[in-house]
């Protein structure tokens, strides 16, 4: 241990010199980065320069390596004892902030300065500019049957992809009638009661006290520990009750994908991953019953953080997939829950709020490798393995190419398509279309960016994918 944490401060070190070797006569291109970012712009394979689409991204990522050195050079978590000249740990510097600021800062890290990352702030903006000019690459080609796309090296097929899809959605809910133990309620969702403006932390349908859900569980608990079941806390059937929860798992890893695929347009991986299905203190939950179908509704996506202009997304699971995560919210999920905790697996006693989480966690939910792993578990079988973000391109691919009515021009402030009678009302009124659909006469049983008019266009898109 002594010996590599010499290593790793001798090594350390040798990173803070490349990124604070600053040029004395503006002559960028003697210093080491400098010089490894100009090798880095030649293709490894082509030997030709790199597209400034292609190159941004290397560009990005070294600068947020240099960003994270520096921050540990500026201010060290801890002291570096074993140099020739120490280097003492942050709580030496009596204002850190004056430190970061004054002496860090506006010498390496700013654009401009002639050190190593303020040239490649400098070659990331111009490369920006550029590839907005050429535009992104191209990365899809068709078939002249429209039947198979290359992406990426592999080969899909529409079959393929109606493939994995009916097979995700069976092997969910293959898994979830195996735990069920036999039993399969009759569900009918339009009997659930639930509310899209109610937010209070833990709340969700369960709670709703007409649906008298909050104690179902107890007949899956039942059939679990009788003479059938073979359930119980020590003895042979602690085991079954173990691999009960370990089946439970596979349950959930497999319910990414097969929400994912058939739900409609797909969201990102960051967006999905922190699906909740009660609501907590600091966000709103996800899962809503509607109508008699299950509703996954979005707040959070990259448009939001980019423009600073909210909205909502709203996807349709697929009539079985519906059943399935209702039968996992209101009987597997709060078995398992109690199963742990009467096992001692777990020392959790709060209720973890993320659908896509593990029995032991208490309080995550799905890492982004996690959601890739279930995505391609999904896949398997179909002849190609994708992405998260291979997945999406192929979607937008096969819509804009098969349900052109899909990619029709969408208003979200006038989601209704207005006939030429509605639209004479408006402007009597004295406002545009988009101020008679977003200002007046708004349900209050929906938020005032989710009116029932874009719930249902969303739901036709997710219908017709």
């Amino acid at each position: 241990a002594g010996a590599f944490t010499v290593l790793a401060e001798n090594l350390f070190q040798l990173f803070a010199m490349f990124w604070t070797d600053i040029s004395k006569d503006g002559k960028m291109e003697t210093c080491a980065l400098v010089h490894f970012t100009g090798v880095l712009g030649i293709h490894p394979r082509e030997l030709a320069y790199q597209t400034a689409y292609g190159f941004t991204p290397t560009l990005s990522a070294m600068a947020w390596i240099g960003r994270l050195l520096l921050l540990e050079y500026a201010l060290p978590l801890e002291a570096y004892s074993h140099l020739k000249i120490p280097w003492p740990s942050r709580t030496q510097y009596p204002d850190q902030v004056q430190r970061l600021r004054d002496q860090i800062h506006s010498k390496y890290m700013r654009k401009g300065c002639f050190s190593p990352l303020g040239y490649i702030c400098e070659r990331i903006h111009h490369a920006r500019t550029i590839a907005t000019r050429e535009g992104p690459r191209t990365n899809i080609s068709w078939s002249p049957d429209l039947q198979v796309l290359s992406i990426a090296g592999q080969e899909i097929s529409m079959s393929g992809l109606r493939q994995a899809a009916h097979l995700a959605v069976a092997r969910t809910e293959q898994r979830a009638r195996k735990l069920m133990l036999g039993l399969w309620p009759n569900v009918d969702l339009s009997k659930i009661k639930d509310s899209l403006v109610t937010h209070r932390p833990g709340h969700s349908f369960l709670s709703e006290a007409e649906n008298q859900l909050q104690m179902s569980f107890k007949l899956l608990s039942r059939r679990a520990f009788s003479r059938d079941g073979g359930f119980s806390l020590k003895g042979p059937g602690r085991k079954r009750a173990i691999q009960y929860l370990k089946d439970r798992d596979e349950l959930v890893k497999h319910m990414f994908g097969a929400i994912h695929i058939p739900s409609g347009m797909p969201a990102r991986g960051e967006e999905l991953r922190v699906i909740r299905w009660a609501d907590t203190i600091a966000a709103p939950r996800n899962i809503f019953v509607l109508q008699g179908r299950i509703v996954l509704v979005f707040s959070y996506n990259k448009a939001t953080t980019v423009s600073n202009k909210s909205f909502y997304i709203v996807r349709f699971p697929c009539p079985i997939m519906s059943q399935v995560l209702f039968v996992y919210l209101t009987y597997i999920r709060p078995f398992s829950d109690f199963l742990a905790r009467q096992l001692q697996v777990t020392l959790a006693m709060s209720t973890n709020p993320h659908l896509f989480a593990l029995h032991d966690t208490a309080a995550g939910c799905f890492s982004s490798n996690a959601c890739l792993k279930s995505l391609q578990l999904s896949t398997q079988g179909c002849g190609f393995q994708l992405t998260m973000k291979l997945y999406r391109h192929t979607v937008i691919s096969v819509v804009k190419k098969h349900i052109p009515a899909i990619i029709a021009s969408f208003d979200p402030n006038a989601p209704s398509e207005y006939a030429m009678f509605l639209k004479t009302l408006a402007f009597q009124t004295g406002h545009t279309i988009q101020t008679h659909s977003r200002s007046y006469a708004l349900d209050n049983a929906y938020p005032a960016k989710l009116q029932s008019d874009l719930i249902d266009r969303y739901y036709q898109s997710s219908l017709m994918w």
